[in-house]
């Protein structure tokens, strides 16, 4: 069954899909109009740099939802960028630290308010208490799928 062929109209799954297919190609396309050449992948890297300073490639791993190879893949090409750099841990030589390059921190504002102009770009048309429902109703949805999963591990 190709995408066009999904009964989206009758599947939580389906519609929640293009939805998000939809709206990354949307942040695609306006993060390259502002001059930023990012991956969605690449730019949750940042995120959790921007938020966090200092990561292990372990934590990325696990908020990206990519196995670690993909993720080492994904912070060597922002490493190549002069955007991040990679350090061991002096307390763990296994583990490897992350942090973020004065370019990669002067991309935090123009990465981010392109974010927020494409989510109100996204959220125009919706009445605020059914979008406050939607995202109520998909928060609880990961968290089922999130705690089934680790009960069934």
């Amino acid at each position: 069954m190709n995408r066009c062929e999904c009964p989206t109209e009758e599947s939580l799954g389906c519609l929640t899909n293009l939805s998000a297919m939809a709206a990354r190609n949307y942040l695609t396309r306006q993060l390259a109009l502002h001059g930023i050449d990012m991956t969605i992948e690449q730019f949750k890297v940042m995120v959790v740099l921007w938020k966090e300073g200092v990561s292990t490639q372990q934590t990325i791993a696990d908020f990206v939802g990519k196995d670690k190879a993909s993720v080492t893949r994904l912070i060597a090409g922002l490493e190549k960028r002069s955007l991040i750099g990679r350090a061991t841990d002096k307390n763990d030589k296994r583990c490897n630290l992350v942090t973020l390059t004065p370019q990669g921190v002067s991309l935090e504002k123009p990465t981010m308010e392109v974010l927020d102009e494409a989510t109100r770009y996204l959220h125009r048309g919706i009445d605020p208490d059914e979008l406050a429902i939607t995202l109520r109703v998909l928060k609880q949805m990961c968290q089922t799928l999130n705690y089934t999963q680790k009960e069934s591990e």
